[in-house]
């Protein structure tokens, strides 16, 4: 993959990040009840997730079949379902999302950023 191709990857991946973390930032202390109480924090972390999802389209295909322990079909199916339903959200799977899925996914994404990132290393010391 050529460098700024590399670069741009990157910088979707890290996109994809702060999309999490911005997520852990709005639920932080939230157990599920918190969670399902608080308008602001379910509102909010449901727009990052269809962030996330609208922007995990935008990953190279080459780099879905490469990383394919995240679940991408999943990922974008979810996020035309949030994007789409509008007040048929079920909050307590949001919630499982959140707690459960994301901390493994969040791990995955800094993985696929070191990873990425070192090739693109070893792409300019080899020029």
């Amino acid at each position: 993959m050529h460098e700024l191709d590399l670069q741009r990857e990157i910088e979707m991946f890290e996109y994809l990040l702060t999309q999490i973390l911005e997520i852990e930032t709005f639920t932080e202390g939230f157990d599920e009840d918190a969670f399902l109480r608080n308008s602001m924090a379910k509102n909010a972390s449901l727009m990052k997730l269809i962030i996330f999802g609208e922007y995990s389209a935008r990953i190279d295909e080459r780099l879905k079949v490469r990383f394919s322990e995240i679940q991408w079909q999943l990922i974008k199916a979810a996020r035309n379902y949030y994007a789409h339903v509008y007040h048929g959200i079920n909050w307590r799977i949001v919630w499982e999302v959140i707690a459960i899925e994301l901390p493994g996914l969040r791990k995955n994404i800094e993985n696929i950023i070191e990873v990425l990132e070192s090739e693109k290393q070893n792409a300019k010391t080899n020029q």
